[in-house]
């Protein structure tokens, strides 16, 4: 239907025989209004015509006539008032503009500000209640099912990607992270660590205790305390299980509530269709905080300098930029969102460590 020949759901009322609804439908033309039902037709002269808000229903728009005072047509369709007839004709468009003054412009803000706020809200609720639900659905992973998905994405990855068995290579990152494995907190996982060869520098944990580290990162390092923190920051995501909670997330709220209120295999099947992103995902901005801090934590329990951390972001970013000179369209580095913010997270977390004398050069 074009604007001209468009009508509106309406309902009219008599005052005289008890207000009652009749049900119909509202056109215009240049001279008039016509409501239209089975059993009433009704004509309003446009230069006759009364426009204003229902005080008793929000949204509402009621026309009404001196011709014919016991008559009101109301309609909850406010697309209505831009009906070209309606803002052609003087005596309408003045009332219109009335309707529409900062008064109640203001009213109408404030009733859509409502509306938004009731959903954010809703939408904050509905997400804090999905976090928790997600941090409990990860808790009921069986320590052996996670042990397979490491162990299987290890050998698919031994099958396409190269792995170096440079003694001096391996014996350097061996020198590193030694300390830092000594440190943890003992657990059934065994650690085994592995030398990617790749350009980029880069580490990633995967569940059941691989590590993998570039050798590009190797080369990048000046001090063992820079790997150190680099590997602890990746284990850490393991520890809080991020890639696994990214995964339920991402399934979606209502899929989430469902599984979460059954039993507790129902989440496995989420896991094993995307097991793949497990290999070198990005993480959130708020992962990655969370990793730095446990990262941290697990640097100082092993009395390792933990600015290593902050010192191999700071790498990071100089690499960064030095490849995107050289290719602008690469996007390197997408797993380390706000690598500005989180170098001053840790400058800060060092200046308010109060004891610093146990921490050991490597």
């Amino acid at each position: 239907m074009t604007e001209q020949n468009s009508t509106f759901a309406a309902e009219a009322y008599d005052s005289s025989s008890g207000n009652e609804a009749v049900e119909g439908r509202i056109s215009f033309d240049f001279l008039r209004l016509r409501f239209v039902s089975q059993a009433l037709n009704l004509e309003i002269p446009l230069v006759r015509l009364g426009i204003q808000l229902d005080e008793t229903t929000e949204g509402r728009i009621c026309f009404t006539s001196l011709d014919q005072p016991d008559w009101t047509i109301c309609t909850a369709d406010s697309r209505v008032l831009q009906h070209d007839a309606l803002r052609k004709q003087p005596h309408t468009r003045n009332q219109i503009r009335e309707m529409e003054s900062p008064g109640e412009l203001k009213r109408r803000l404030k009733i859509t500000l409502g509306v938004l706020c009731g959903f954010a809200v809703l939408a904050l609720i509905v997400s804090v209640l999905a976090g928790i639900m997600v941090r409990g659905l990860v808790a009921r992973i069986p320590p052996q099912w996670e042990q397979q998905v490491g162990d299987d994405l290890m050998a698919e990855l031994k099958q396409t990607e190269t792995f170096v068995q440079d003694p001096k290579l391996i014996a350097k990152l061996d020198r590193a992270v030694a300390p830092l494995i000594n440190g943890l907190p003992k657990g059934p996982i065994q650690y085994k660590f592995y030398l990617l060869e790749e350009p980029l520098p880069n580490a990633f944990a995967l569940p059941g205790g691989h590590v993998l580290v570039t050798t590009r990162l190797l080369e990048m390092s000046e001090r063992p305390e820079e790997i150190a923190g680099v590997v602890a920051h990746e284990l850490a995501h393991v520890t809080l299980k991020h890639g696994f909670r990214k995964i339920i997330s991402s399934a979606g709220p209502f899929l989430i509530f469902r599984v979460f209120l059954g039993n507790a295999g129902g989440v496995l099947p989420i896991l094993g269709d995307s097991s793949e992103l497990l290999v070198r995902q990005s993480f959130s901005q708020e992962y990655e905080l969370e990793a730095d801090a446990v990262g941290w934590q697990y640097l100082v329990a092993a009395h390792i300098d933990p600015r290593g951390l902050a010192d191999m972001l700071r790498r990071f970013q100089a690499e960064q930029q030095r490849m995107r000179s050289a290719v602008p369209q690469m996007n390197a580095f997408s797993s380390h969102p706000a690598t500005e913010k989180r170098i001053q997270r840790l400058d800060a977390k060092w200046k308010k460590l109060k004891d610093k004398s146990g921490l050991v050069q490597l």
